[in-house]
């Protein structure tokens, strides 16, 4: 996906060139774990079994739109465009994408003739896709993200001669 410098894409529209919506800062450290916790009668606090799973994550993206003054027009279409469930391409990490919705509405700050500036919360899915990989298989695959996530390989011999030796070996990492 390609995206302007300092924008965001969202459900295939960039939003700067769209909207002149320019990123100003955004926050996607990590999703919050869920706490796995059981409160024992007669003791005093709870007993932790330790988080396993991520609970959705808030991906809140501070912008402006600064650059071209936006029209009431404009803003009920963005408005109508951002009142669904989509695919969110950041600029600087453009081949991963997170799936989310707004649910609460975010306030338009007017700065006169300036514009607008505002924060949009996303409430999204934990963690992060990346596209799918289609190509030639590389000698080692590498997987760096956070969450544990299951992987399809499909092998397809176009040579139309035997294939013989194919190795793969998987390696589970442990917690």
């Amino acid at each position: 996906m390609v995206v302007q410098p300092d924008s965001f894409n969202f459900s295939g529209v960039d939003m700067r060139r769209e909207y002149g919506i320019k990123v100003i800062s955004y926050d996607v450290l990590k999703p919050p774990l869920r706490p796995r916790k059981v409160l024992v009668p007669s003791h005093d606090g709870t007993h932790d079994l330790g988080a396993i799973c991520h609970d959705e994550r808030e991906l809140r993206i501070e912008c402006d739109a600064l650059e071209r003054r936006l029209t009431r027009e404009q803003i009920r279409e963005l408005a109508g465009l951002l009142d669904k469930k989509g695919r969110i391409y950041l600029w600087d990490e453009p081949d991963k994408y997170y799936v989310g919705q707004i649910y609460k509405a975010p306030n338009l700050r007017y700065l006169g003739m300036a514009g607008h500036s505002f924060t949009l919360t996303f409430t999204c899915e934990p963690f992060a896709y990346g596209d799918v990989y289609d190509g030639p298989l590389p000698p080692i695959i590498r997987y760096a993200g956070t969450a544990r996530t299951p992987a399809r390989l499909t092998i397809t011999n176009t040579s139309g001669a035997s294939v013989s030796g194919v190795r793969i070996i998987v390696r589970v990492r442990r917690r």
